[in-house]
Protein backbone atom coordinates (compact mmCIF):
# COMPACT_ATOMS: atom_id res chain seq x y z
CA UNK A 1 0.00 0.00 0.00
CA UNK A 2 1.55 3.07 -0.84
CA UNK A 3 2.05 5.84 1.60
CA UNK A 4 -1.02 8.96 1.57
CA UNK A 5 0.44 11.70 3.39
CA UNK A 6 -1.91 13.53 6.13
CA UNK A 7 -4.33 16.19 5.39
CA UNK A 8 -3.10 19.42 6.02
CA UNK A 9 -6.22 20.64 7.28
CA UNK A 10 -6.66 23.68 4.84
CA UNK A 11 -9.80 25.25 5.23
CA UNK A 12 -9.46 27.36 2.21
CA UNK A 13 -8.22 26.86 -1.21
CA UNK A 14 -6.80 30.31 -1.50
CA UNK A 15 -3.03 30.32 -1.54
CA UNK A 16 -1.45 31.05 1.57
CA UNK A 17 -0.18 34.84 2.15
CA UNK A 18 2.61 35.01 4.90
CA UNK A 19 2.04 39.09 4.90
CA UNK A 20 -0.90 40.99 5.42
CA UNK A 21 -1.47 43.47 2.63
CA UNK A 22 0.15 47.08 3.24
CA UNK A 23 -2.29 49.07 3.33
CA UNK A 24 -1.63 52.19 1.34
CA UNK A 25 -2.35 56.03 1.19
CA UNK A 26 -4.32 56.91 -1.61
CA UNK A 27 -2.71 60.20 -2.03
CA UNK A 28 1.21 59.00 -1.42
CA UNK A 29 0.40 55.56 -3.65
CA UNK A 30 0.50 57.74 -7.21
CA UNK A 31 3.85 59.02 -8.03
CA UNK A 32 5.49 62.26 -10.25
CA UNK A 33 4.82 62.09 -13.69
CA UNK A 34 8.08 63.25 -14.10
CA UNK A 35 9.01 59.97 -12.73
CA UNK A 36 7.70 57.77 -14.86
CA UNK A 37 3.94 57.24 -13.09
CA UNK A 38 1.67 58.22 -15.96
CA UNK A 39 -1.91 57.25 -14.09
CA UNK A 40 -2.51 60.67 -13.83
CA UNK A 41 -2.04 61.45 -17.16
CA UNK A 42 -5.87 60.91 -17.04
CA UNK A 43 -8.45 64.12 -16.82
CA UNK A 44 -11.04 61.94 -14.86
CA UNK A 45 -7.92 60.48 -12.55
CA UNK A 46 -6.90 63.77 -12.18
CA UNK A 47 -10.60 64.97 -11.06
CA UNK A 48 -11.16 62.08 -8.70
CA UNK A 49 -7.71 62.28 -7.42
CA UNK A 50 -7.91 66.37 -6.65
CA UNK A 51 -11.65 65.31 -4.66
CA UNK A 52 -9.27 62.55 -2.29
CA UNK A 53 -7.33 65.78 -1.74
CA UNK A 54 -9.86 68.01 -0.99
CA UNK A 55 -11.72 65.78 1.36
CA UNK A 56 -8.28 65.01 2.98
CA UNK A 57 -7.88 68.67 3.45
CA UNK A 58 -11.74 68.94 5.00
CA UNK A 59 -10.53 65.99 7.44
CA UNK A 60 -7.38 67.56 8.31
CA UNK A 61 -9.21 71.04 9.32
CA UNK A 62 -11.66 68.75 11.67
CA UNK A 63 -8.92 66.84 13.08
CA UNK A 64 -7.13 70.30 14.31
CA UNK A 65 -10.14 72.64 14.61
CA UNK A 66 -9.12 73.68 18.44
CA UNK A 67 -5.58 74.74 17.36
CA UNK A 68 -6.09 75.19 13.17
CA UNK A 69 -3.16 78.37 13.43
CA UNK A 70 -0.54 75.80 14.91
CA UNK A 71 -1.70 73.26 12.51
CA UNK A 72 -0.87 75.32 9.41
CA UNK A 73 2.20 76.43 10.86
CA UNK A 74 3.74 73.41 11.94
CA UNK A 75 5.82 72.80 8.91
CA UNK A 76 9.49 74.14 9.22
CA UNK A 77 10.60 76.19 6.26
CA UNK A 78 14.34 76.24 7.76
CA UNK A 79 16.26 73.06 6.25
CA UNK A 80 19.81 73.17 6.62
CA UNK A 81 20.30 70.55 5.00
CA UNK A 82 18.11 71.01 1.65
CA UNK A 83 19.23 70.33 -2.01
CA UNK A 84 19.51 72.67 -4.31
CA UNK A 85 16.92 74.22 -6.44
CA UNK A 86 15.34 72.03 -9.36
CA UNK A 87 15.39 73.22 -12.74
CA UNK A 88 11.71 74.44 -13.59
CA UNK A 89 10.73 73.39 -17.07
CA UNK A 90 8.92 76.49 -17.56
CA UNK A 91 10.90 79.62 -16.67
CA UNK A 92 8.62 82.35 -14.50
CA UNK A 93 11.82 84.83 -15.47
CA UNK A 94 11.06 86.07 -18.73
CA UNK A 95 6.94 87.06 -17.25
CA UNK A 96 5.73 90.29 -17.19
CA UNK A 97 5.08 89.12 -13.16
CA UNK A 98 8.34 88.30 -12.51
CA UNK A 99 10.58 89.75 -9.27
CA UNK A 100 13.99 90.63 -10.49
CA UNK A 101 16.70 88.23 -9.18
CA UNK A 102 13.79 85.64 -8.42
CA UNK A 103 14.13 81.90 -8.76
CA UNK A 104 11.89 78.69 -7.62
CA UNK A 105 13.39 76.54 -4.77
CA UNK A 106 12.84 72.88 -3.34
CA UNK A 107 10.04 73.41 -1.14
CA UNK A 108 10.29 72.18 2.26
CA UNK A 109 7.91 69.93 2.63
CA UNK A 110 9.48 67.71 -0.54
CA UNK A 111 12.58 67.35 1.55
CA UNK A 112 10.75 66.47 4.37
CA UNK A 113 8.98 64.02 2.60
CA UNK A 114 12.38 62.39 0.50
CA UNK A 115 13.68 62.12 4.41
CA UNK A 116 11.09 60.97 6.17
CA UNK A 117 9.93 57.14 6.96
CA UNK A 118 7.90 56.18 3.91
CA UNK A 119 5.40 54.21 6.56
CA UNK A 120 1.97 55.89 4.96
CA UNK A 121 -1.13 55.06 6.47
CA UNK A 122 -4.41 56.90 5.99
CA UNK A 123 -5.04 56.93 10.65
CA UNK A 124 -6.25 60.23 11.86
CA UNK A 125 -3.60 60.75 14.63
CA UNK A 126 -1.34 61.60 12.06
CA UNK A 127 0.65 64.49 12.95
CA UNK A 128 -0.59 67.75 11.45
CA UNK A 129 3.38 68.61 10.30
CA UNK A 130 3.05 64.91 8.49
CA UNK A 131 -0.53 65.55 7.33
CA UNK A 132 -0.52 68.60 6.01
CA UNK A 133 2.89 67.76 4.30
CA UNK A 134 1.02 64.50 2.40
CA UNK A 135 -1.42 66.85 1.23
CA UNK A 136 0.96 69.64 -0.34
CA UNK A 137 2.72 66.86 -2.04
CA UNK A 138 -0.07 65.21 -3.37
CA UNK A 139 -1.09 68.51 -4.70
CA UNK A 140 2.28 69.07 -6.41
CA UNK A 141 1.89 65.64 -8.15
CA UNK A 142 -1.58 67.08 -9.38
CA UNK A 143 -0.36 70.09 -10.75
CA UNK A 144 2.49 68.79 -12.65
CA UNK A 145 -0.01 66.26 -14.15
CA UNK A 146 -1.97 68.73 -15.14
CA UNK A 147 0.47 70.74 -16.93
CA UNK A 148 1.57 67.32 -18.80
CA UNK A 149 -2.05 67.11 -20.04
CA UNK A 150 -2.55 71.27 -21.03
CA UNK A 151 -2.31 70.81 -24.84
CA UNK A 152 -5.25 68.30 -24.87
CA UNK A 153 -7.47 69.47 -21.84
CA UNK A 154 -10.84 70.96 -23.33
CA UNK A 155 -10.48 74.35 -21.05
CA UNK A 156 -8.52 75.28 -18.62
CA UNK A 157 -11.43 75.52 -16.04
CA UNK A 158 -10.33 72.32 -13.81
CA UNK A 159 -6.80 73.29 -13.78
CA UNK A 160 -7.34 77.15 -12.45
CA UNK A 161 -9.58 75.67 -9.40
CA UNK A 162 -6.92 73.59 -8.32
CA UNK A 163 -4.14 75.97 -8.58
CA UNK A 164 -6.56 78.29 -6.83
CA UNK A 165 -7.28 75.87 -4.10
CA UNK A 166 -3.27 75.19 -3.90
CA UNK A 167 -2.35 78.81 -3.54
CA UNK A 168 -4.93 79.13 -0.84
CA UNK A 169 -3.59 76.17 1.30
CA UNK A 170 -0.22 76.85 1.09
CA UNK A 171 -0.57 80.83 2.30
CA UNK A 172 -1.87 79.57 5.33
CA UNK A 173 0.65 76.77 5.83
CA UNK A 174 3.29 79.35 4.70
CA UNK A 175 4.92 78.13 2.22
CA UNK A 176 6.14 80.39 -0.66
CA UNK A 177 7.29 77.53 -2.48
CA UNK A 178 4.12 76.13 -3.01
CA UNK A 179 2.30 79.10 -3.74
CA UNK A 180 4.42 81.59 -5.56
CA UNK A 181 5.11 79.99 -8.83
CA UNK A 182 1.41 78.45 -8.77
CA UNK A 183 0.29 82.35 -8.20
CA UNK A 184 2.24 83.88 -11.31
CA UNK A 185 1.46 80.77 -13.56
CA UNK A 186 -2.55 81.40 -12.64
CA UNK A 187 -1.99 85.08 -13.14
CA UNK A 188 -0.18 84.93 -16.84
CA UNK A 189 -1.06 81.59 -18.25
CA UNK A 190 -4.33 80.08 -17.28
CA UNK A 191 -6.39 83.17 -16.61
CA UNK A 192 -6.61 84.82 -20.37
CA UNK A 193 -9.83 86.41 -22.03
CA UNK A 194 -10.90 83.52 -23.39
CA UNK A 195 -11.02 81.63 -20.20
CA UNK A 196 -10.77 84.34 -17.30
CA UNK A 197 -11.05 84.01 -13.88
CA UNK A 198 -14.45 84.91 -11.91
CA UNK A 199 -13.59 88.30 -11.33
CA UNK A 200 -13.87 87.65 -7.12
CA UNK A 201 -10.76 84.88 -7.76
CA UNK A 202 -8.95 87.40 -9.97
CA UNK A 203 -9.08 90.26 -7.80
CA UNK A 204 -8.35 88.01 -4.88
CA UNK A 205 -5.10 85.87 -6.66
CA UNK A 206 -3.98 89.60 -7.83
CA UNK A 207 -3.97 90.98 -3.90
CA UNK A 208 -1.79 87.92 -2.85
CA UNK A 209 0.77 88.73 -5.49
CA UNK A 210 1.00 91.94 -4.87
CA UNK A 211 1.77 91.89 -0.89
CA UNK A 212 3.53 88.30 -1.27
CA UNK A 213 5.96 90.49 -3.62
CA UNK A 214 6.09 93.53 -1.25
CA UNK A 215 6.66 92.04 2.39
CA UNK A 216 8.44 88.09 1.65
CA UNK A 217 10.01 89.25 -1.58
CA UNK A 218 10.45 92.29 -0.19
CA UNK A 219 10.40 94.49 -3.75
CA UNK A 220 8.06 97.22 -3.19
CA UNK A 221 8.82 98.51 -7.02
CA UNK A 222 7.68 95.19 -8.40
CA UNK A 223 4.86 94.93 -6.14
CA UNK A 224 3.70 98.83 -7.06
CA UNK A 225 4.70 97.44 -10.94
CA UNK A 226 2.27 94.64 -10.80
CA UNK A 227 -0.93 96.84 -9.32
CA UNK A 228 -0.42 99.60 -11.63
CA UNK A 229 -0.75 96.61 -14.48
CA UNK A 230 -3.32 95.11 -12.61
CA UNK A 231 -4.89 97.97 -12.38
CA UNK A 232 -4.64 98.79 -16.05
CA UNK A 233 -5.60 95.47 -17.43
CA UNK A 234 -8.42 94.82 -15.60
CA UNK A 235 -8.87 97.82 -13.04
CA UNK A 236 -7.69 96.49 -10.43
CA UNK A 237 -8.66 97.95 -6.87
CA UNK A 238 -7.96 97.28 -3.51
CA UNK A 239 -8.39 99.24 -0.03
CA UNK A 240 -6.54 97.11 1.85
CA UNK A 241 -3.62 96.52 -0.25
CA UNK A 242 -3.27 99.95 -0.46
CA UNK A 243 -3.05 100.34 2.95
CA UNK A 244 -1.02 97.94 3.88
CA UNK A 245 1.66 98.93 1.22
CA UNK A 246 1.37 102.45 2.61
CA UNK A 247 1.87 100.97 6.38
CA UNK A 248 5.08 99.18 5.07
CA UNK A 249 6.65 102.05 3.10
CA UNK A 250 5.96 105.00 5.79
CA UNK A 251 6.89 101.94 8.45
CA UNK A 252 3.61 103.24 10.38
CA UNK A 253 3.45 100.14 12.81
CA UNK A 254 0.13 100.92 14.10
CA UNK A 255 -1.61 100.89 11.01
CA UNK A 256 -0.05 98.07 10.04
CA UNK A 257 -1.34 96.13 12.85
CA UNK A 258 -5.15 97.90 13.18
CA UNK A 259 -5.24 96.85 9.35
CA UNK A 260 -4.14 93.19 10.00
CA UNK A 261 -6.54 92.53 12.35
CA UNK A 262 -8.90 93.20 9.99
CA UNK A 263 -8.48 91.27 7.22
CA UNK A 264 -9.04 87.69 6.36
CA UNK A 265 -6.54 84.74 7.43
CA UNK A 266 -4.69 84.70 4.12
CA UNK A 267 -4.24 87.78 3.94
CA UNK A 268 -2.83 87.50 7.52
CA UNK A 269 -0.54 85.05 6.64
CA UNK A 270 0.93 86.92 3.85
CA UNK A 271 1.64 89.83 6.79
CA UNK A 272 3.59 87.52 8.83
CA UNK A 273 6.65 87.65 6.75
CA UNK A 274 7.10 91.33 7.25
CA UNK A 275 6.40 91.08 10.89
CA UNK A 276 10.06 89.97 12.09
CA UNK A 277 11.38 93.31 10.04
CA UNK A 278 9.22 95.36 11.40
CA UNK A 279 9.30 94.29 14.88
CA UNK A 280 13.27 94.80 14.71
CA UNK A 281 12.56 98.68 13.38
CA UNK A 282 9.99 99.34 15.81
CA UNK A 283 12.44 98.51 18.98
CA UNK A 284 15.22 100.31 17.44
CA UNK A 285 12.94 103.18 17.32
CA UNK A 286 11.51 102.88 20.63
CA UNK A 287 15.72 102.57 21.66
CA UNK A 288 16.32 105.67 20.27
CA UNK A 289 13.81 107.84 21.05
CA UNK A 290 12.52 106.65 25.09
CA UNK A 291 14.52 106.14 28.26
CA UNK A 292 11.38 104.47 30.17
CA UNK A 293 8.76 103.21 28.41
CA UNK A 294 5.26 101.52 29.11
CA UNK A 295 5.99 97.57 28.55
CA UNK A 296 2.36 96.99 27.17
CA UNK A 297 2.63 99.78 24.82
CA UNK A 298 6.28 98.27 23.91
CA UNK A 299 3.93 94.97 23.34
CA UNK A 300 1.34 96.51 21.27
CA UNK A 301 3.76 98.31 19.10
CA UNK A 302 5.86 95.39 18.37
CA UNK A 303 3.75 92.58 18.38
CA UNK A 304 0.49 93.26 18.01
CA UNK A 305 -0.17 92.38 21.41
CA UNK A 306 0.70 88.92 20.43
CA UNK A 307 3.60 88.03 22.69
CA UNK A 308 4.71 88.61 26.31
CA UNK A 309 7.39 90.31 27.67
CA UNK A 310 9.23 87.28 28.22
CA UNK A 311 8.50 85.58 24.63
CA UNK A 312 10.08 89.08 23.12
CA UNK A 313 13.39 89.09 25.34
CA UNK A 314 14.06 86.00 24.71
CA UNK A 315 13.48 85.69 20.06
CA UNK A 316 14.63 89.68 19.94
CA UNK A 317 17.38 89.20 22.96
CA UNK A 318 15.89 92.59 24.72
CA UNK A 319 18.26 94.06 26.68
CA UNK A 320 16.10 96.56 28.74
CA UNK A 321 15.61 96.13 32.33
CA UNK A 322 12.01 95.65 33.36
CA UNK A 323 10.39 97.72 36.74
CA UNK A 324 7.18 96.85 36.90
CA UNK A 325 5.06 97.81 34.40
CA UNK A 326 8.08 100.03 33.19
CA UNK A 327 11.00 99.29 30.54
CA UNK A 328 14.00 100.78 31.97
CA UNK A 329 15.49 101.49 28.09
CA UNK A 330 18.69 103.45 29.27
CA UNK A 331 19.68 105.24 32.54
CA UNK A 332 20.53 108.99 31.99
CA UNK A 333 24.36 109.41 32.33
CA UNK A 334 25.31 111.19 35.74
CA UNK A 335 27.65 114.50 35.36
CA UNK A 336 30.81 114.43 37.04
Amino acid sequence: MSYQPPPLNRKSSAPWERLRPVKQDPLESVGFVSKGDNRLLNIKTQETYYHKITARYMQFCTQNSKNLHEAFTSLSIDDPDAPPPASNTQSLSSSRWAVPGSRPTTPAYMIKNATATKASSTSTSSEPAEELSTILTALRKLREAILATSASAPSPAFSQRVHVFNIRLAILALHPESYHASLRYLLTSLHSQAHPLPATELREMTAYLILDTALRVDNLQEAHAIRVRAKELWGFRDKDVDIILKAVVTNNWPLFWRIRNRVDGYIRAIMHWKIEALRRSVLKAIGRSYMKCDVDWILRSTTGGEMSWEDLVEKEDVGWLRDGRIAIIRKPKLRT
